[in-house]
């Protein structure tokens, strides 16, 4: 029989390291590196430097017509808040922008609700985005102006320019984006034209 050599043990060697006094290193901040950390300071800071600047080229400019001085402007501003001028201008405005997305949403539902139920429907918004889409609204303005004269109706007929397409547009990708199993559950269903919209389209693509 053979003997197998057992291999020496090698000896355990504890090394036990001194306590070292490791003082806790700290630097004091200056008040210019405390004052620049904060940057709500610092954002008001540079808010009175602009103020400042307005003030002196306003001053300078001498024409409170064309650039009126801060403090002026300031004091109109209150005067208008006190009296309730601009609260009501403010509301008049929010209320022509609201009705200008709901007429832009509505006619948008109407058109996208056309394409993803019929072929002609979707060739005819692909040729409208295409040719109205890239149109900025603003050169309508000038068109509109002589339309509807110098109204709200020009505002809102602006604004259904701006709403119709791009909401038009990116609503009937994001039906084309449903998945197809979708599209055949319905399909085997018998859904079509609004109903396939409405139960289908409008579900899947959220």
């Amino acid at each position: 029989m053979t003997n197998i050599a057992t291999p020496p043990k090698r000896p355990e060697i504890y090394v036990t390291l001194e306590d070292t006094a490791f003082g806790v290193v700290e630097k004091p901040l200056s008040v210019w590196e405390r004052l620049s950390s904060n940057a709500v300071l610092r954002k008001t800071i540079l808010l009175v430097v602009l103020a400042l600047i307005w003030e002196l080229y306003a001053r300078w400019l001498d024409n409170s017509l064309l650039v009126p001085t801060f403090g002026a402007t300031v004091v109109a501003l209150w005067e208008g808040l006190v009296s309730g001028k601009i609260i009501y201008a403010a509301f008049t405005s929010i209320k022509v922008l609201l009705q200008g997305y709901a007429v832009g949403l509505f006619f948008a539902a109407l058109l996208t609700a056309f394409a993803s139920a019929t072929r002609v429907g979707a060739d005819l918004l692909e040729t409208l985005t295409s040719m109205f889409n890239p149109l900025p609204s603003i050169a309508l303005l000038p068109l509109a102006m002589i339309w509807f004269g110098f109204g709200d109706g020009s505002t809102i007929f602006v604004l259904l320019h701006a709403v119709l397409w791009a909401v038009a547009l990116n609503t009937h990708a994001g039906f084309r984006a449903v998945s197809p199993t979708w599209r055949m559950v319905g399909r085997n269903y018998g859904l079509s034209g609004i109903r396939y919209v409405w139960k289908i389209l409008i579900p899947g693509a959220f």
